[in-house]
Protein backbone atom coordinates (compact mmCIF):
# COMPACT_ATOMS: atom_id res chain seq x y z
CA UNK A 1 0.00 0.00 0.00
CA UNK A 2 1.55 3.39 -0.91
CA UNK A 3 1.10 7.02 0.43
CA UNK A 4 -1.90 9.19 -0.34
CA UNK A 5 -3.14 12.12 0.53
CA UNK A 6 -6.10 14.17 0.08
CA UNK A 7 -6.73 18.15 0.70
CA UNK A 8 -9.62 19.14 2.77
CA UNK A 9 -11.80 21.42 1.46
CA UNK A 10 -15.42 22.34 2.09
CA UNK A 11 -16.08 20.13 -1.19
CA UNK A 12 -14.49 17.12 0.36
CA UNK A 13 -14.74 17.38 3.85
CA UNK A 14 -17.19 14.37 4.04
CA UNK A 15 -15.40 12.22 1.66
CA UNK A 16 -12.39 12.53 3.21
CA UNK A 17 -14.24 11.89 6.33
CA UNK A 18 -15.65 8.33 5.40
CA UNK A 19 -12.12 7.48 4.01
CA UNK A 20 -9.93 8.47 7.33
CA UNK A 21 -13.34 6.96 10.05
CA UNK A 22 -13.00 10.41 11.03
CA UNK A 23 -15.94 12.53 12.32
CA UNK A 24 -16.69 15.43 10.21
CA UNK A 25 -17.38 18.67 12.56
CA UNK A 26 -18.13 21.83 12.42
CA UNK A 27 -15.34 24.12 12.44
CA UNK A 28 -15.55 28.13 13.27
CA UNK A 29 -12.78 30.36 11.97
CA UNK A 30 -10.91 32.41 15.20
CA UNK A 31 -10.85 36.11 13.64
CA UNK A 32 -14.88 35.71 12.83
CA UNK A 33 -16.84 33.54 14.29
CA UNK A 34 -19.80 33.73 11.62
CA UNK A 35 -17.54 31.83 9.05
CA UNK A 36 -17.87 28.30 9.64
CA UNK A 37 -16.03 25.46 7.61
CA UNK A 38 -16.33 21.88 7.77
CA UNK A 39 -13.32 20.04 9.70
CA UNK A 40 -12.13 16.19 10.67
CA UNK A 41 -11.18 14.73 13.32
CA UNK A 42 -8.83 12.05 12.10
CA UNK A 43 -8.10 8.93 14.02
CA UNK A 44 -4.58 9.02 14.10
CA UNK A 45 -2.95 5.63 16.08
CA UNK A 46 -3.81 6.42 19.78
CA UNK A 47 -4.48 10.21 19.15
CA UNK A 48 -7.34 12.17 17.28
CA UNK A 49 -5.77 14.97 14.90
CA UNK A 50 -8.09 17.80 13.85
CA UNK A 51 -7.92 18.57 10.05
CA UNK A 52 -9.20 22.04 8.47
CA UNK A 53 -10.11 23.26 5.46
CA UNK A 54 -6.52 23.64 3.69
CA UNK A 55 -4.99 20.93 5.75
CA UNK A 56 -3.86 17.34 4.29
CA UNK A 57 -4.84 14.07 5.61
CA UNK A 58 -1.95 11.56 4.59
CA UNK A 59 -2.86 7.41 5.02
CA UNK A 60 1.10 6.16 5.26
CA UNK A 61 2.05 3.02 3.99
CA UNK A 62 1.15 1.09 7.32
CA UNK A 63 -2.38 2.46 6.59
CA UNK A 64 -2.64 4.88 9.84
CA UNK A 65 -3.11 8.07 8.80
CA UNK A 66 -1.54 11.74 9.78
CA UNK A 67 -2.54 15.13 9.50
CA UNK A 68 -0.29 17.95 7.73
CA UNK A 69 -1.34 20.90 8.69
Amino acid sequence: MGTEAKQVTPDTAANIASWCGGVLVEGINVEDSSIRQPGINVPCGDEVKRASCGDTVVRKHDGTFDVIH
